[in-house]
């Protein structure tokens, strides 16, 4: 008979995520995660293979938080282009508050890894084409209902708005919010 956990697995990986979205990946070691997450070493190892892998899936999480929560917005718009602003505000106010003084774990992972290790380029690149999807449906809906031009690339604007986005996910960390919100101002009009 095995042993019983006695942990969640689900909390575990949320330490471990945020462990990661402090510390970056190189910075986080196997002995601070274990600490952070609150499991031994043989637990670590057995329920999550590697670090690697445990970061793999850290990265998964944070994608359906995004999902869940930060983009959850843009996802129930009814194509208002205006939402699009907002997520960009609300995104600013909550790095500057210190909820969010990470920024974003996707962003933060892409400067780190680039392309260099394709299980990690796999996880960005899903969470880049959600992002993109997600712009995509709601400026379809914004061109059904007239606030876009009907000749609007809806595929270019919406791949635009996903570089626009991480660009803001990696400058909000040293900007001042003056220029972030002229920042947003300038994509507001460009895509209109």
């Amino acid at each position: 008979m095995g042993r019983n956990k006695n942990y969640i697995r689900e909390e575990v990986l949320e330490k471990a995520m945020k462990t990661f979205w402090d510390n970056g990946y190189e910075n986080t070691s196997s002995r601070m995660l274990q600490k952070k997450m609150g499991i031994n070493q043989k637990t670590l190892y057995s329920e999550f293979k590697s670090k690697n892998q445990l970061f793999i899936e850290a990265l998964k999480s944070y994608e359906n938080l995004n999902k869940e929560v930060i983009l959850n917005k843009l996802i129930h718009s009814k194509g208002e282009l205006n939402d699009i602003q907002e997520f960009f505000q609300e995104f600013i106010v909550a790095v500057k508050s210190g909820k969010s003084p990470n920024g974003c774990l996707f962003a933060n992972t892409s400067i780190e890894f680039g392309s260099s290790q394709p299980n990690v380029k796999e996880r960005l690149d899903s969470y880049y084409l959600l992002l993109q999807t997600v712009f995509l449906e709601l400026l379809t809906k914004a061109k059904a209902n007239g606030q876009l031009s009907k000749e609007a690339n809806l595929t270019k604007l919406s791949n635009y708005l996903v570089g626009c986005t991480e660009g803001l996910t990696v400058t909000v960390k040293v900007l001042e919010e003056k220029p972030l919100l002229d920042f947003i101002e300038i994509i507001m009009k460009s895509i209109k």
